[in-house]
């Protein structure tokens, strides 16, 4: 698959008021993982699965790192930094992705064995349900939003949208859609005002709560404008 680079963006690097948003380096991995993990931390699907109080201290950064290293070499992985802090991440799989390379995938194995190790048997429930999201996902070739998560202390300061800004322009300036899976039906409206629309309520995790599925069609009126 060809690679998609940083450019396609644009700017490699945008501020917007006091926050800077650009590509997430690998050396903030580690970080990236434990603030997706406290963003998270009510996650009603995830903590089903990995429910042991101090075992997931260790798995839930774990599991979001896995997920990054997998997605780095895809140049759509987005960090949002107020000063020197890390204050969000976004990560996107493009509608047509980069192999990692070996490195990166031995991070991903690595850190999805960490998670197998502390819940050997949830787990595998786990990986087993988003496996199945993949039936849900649209036919046409789309940009797929994995996660993006807000320090939780800066919450409901727009920190979200700027993070998600530089993949939803794209997708509108090369006409395609955008696909997500929530959990949390009180993020519906904030989807909805970034132009997604609902799809279906599902219940591919085993006895877990549903996830909604919402799509984003391009708008060639948002690309003119912008």
């Amino acid at each position: 698959m060809p690679r998609h680079c940083n450019s396609e963006v644009g700017p490699n690097l945008k501020q917007t008021m006091a926050v800077m948003i650009g590509p997430l380096p690998k050396a903030s991995i580690r970080e990236a993982g434990r603030l997706l993990a406290r963003a998270f931390a009510a996650d009603p699907v995830i903590t089903h699965f990995l429910d042991g109080a101090t075992r997931r201290r260790v798995a839930f950064p774990a599991f979001f790192r896995a997920v990054i290293f997998e997605s780095l070499d895809s140049g759509h992985a987005f960090g949002a930094w107020e000063a020197a802090s890390l204050v969000g991440v976004a990560v996107w799989t493009p509608p047509r992705t980069a192999e990692p390379t070996p490195a990166n995938r031995r991070g991903a194995q690595i850190n999805r064995m960490i998670v197998r190790l502390l819940f050997p048997h949830r787990s595998r429930k786990l990986y087993g349900g988003f496996s199945a999201t993949v039936s849900l996902h649209p036919k046409a070739p789309h940009w797929y939003l994995a996660f993006v998560g807000v320090e939780p202390r800066q919450q409901g300061k727009g920190i979200g949208q700027q993070l998600l800004a530089p993949v939803l322009d794209l997708a509108d300036h090369r006409s395609t859609v955008c696909y997500l899976e929530t959990p949390f039906p009180g993020t519906l409206e904030f989807y909805r005002r970034l132009g997604f629309v609902l799809e279906t309520e599902a219940r591919p995790f085993e006895n877990a709560p549903p996830i909604w599925t919402m799509t984003r069609p391009p708008s060639p009126l948002r690309a003119l404008t912008q």
